[in-house]
């Protein structure tokens, strides 16, 4: 990643969790136009930072439905070098819960998922839905950072996660950031999103 994060230890993200969580979002940002999220979507950012694809399969084999928006169509059509309008007849079905979203044809497994090389055939544009995956989910609202008991990388990033914030909270208990501190920390982590 560009921003930086991703090379940091573990350690450095559990610190910058806990600072971003010390206050609300209302609390620190003014601008209306933010998103606000809420101390879960933090920790969910922060798992995500440290997660990595173990190449199992099972989401790509499990996964339904796979949403898209237009921008990943887009994407898909340009890869395969195909018109869109082509590109939606051929791969897409609209959502029957989410409008101007469209789901993949024909899932479980993905069409995309090579079963033999254990990989997607189309990785460098796959869908936003796909990049997220497994603690960004787009599919509903939860109070709680959702583990994946079927994704090894999942269950690693949230040992590797527990683990660092047992030593940086050893480290921050008698520590009380000021609003810049904690603003930066918050900053750092939604810059993440960008560049998923």
């Amino acid at each position: 990643m560009n921003n930086g994060i991703r090379i940091r230890p573990p350690k450095d993200i559990a610190v910058m969790l806990l600072l971003a969580t010390t206050m609300t979002d209302d609390a620190v940002f003014f601008d209306f136009n933010l998103p606000r999220y809420t101390s879960v979507d933090y920790y969910r950012i922060a798992c995500h930072i440290l997660f990595v694809c173990k190449r199992c399969g099972t989401c790509c084999i499990t996964g339904d439905p796979i949403r898209l928006d237009h921008g990943d169509v887009v994407q898909i059509a340009k890869y395969k070098k195909i018109p869109i309008s082509k590109a939606i007849k051929k791969y897409t079905i609209p959502d029957p819960d989410k409008p101007r979203v469209m789901d993949f044809k024909h899932v479980r497994p993905c069409k995309f998922y090579d079963r033999d090389l254990k990989s997607c055939m189309i990785y460098s544009v796959r869908p936003w839905s796909c990049r997220i995956f497994p603690f960004l989910g787009i599919y509903d609202v939860e109070d709680k950072v959702k583990i994946h008991e079927s994704c090894p990388g999942s269950l690693e990033a949230a040992r590797i996660l527990s683990a660092a914030l047992k030593e940086a909270y050893q480290d921050a208990i008698c520590r009380c950031p000021d609003k810049n501190e904690v603003k930066l920390a918050k900053e750092k982590l939604r810059a993440v999103l960008d560049t998923i």
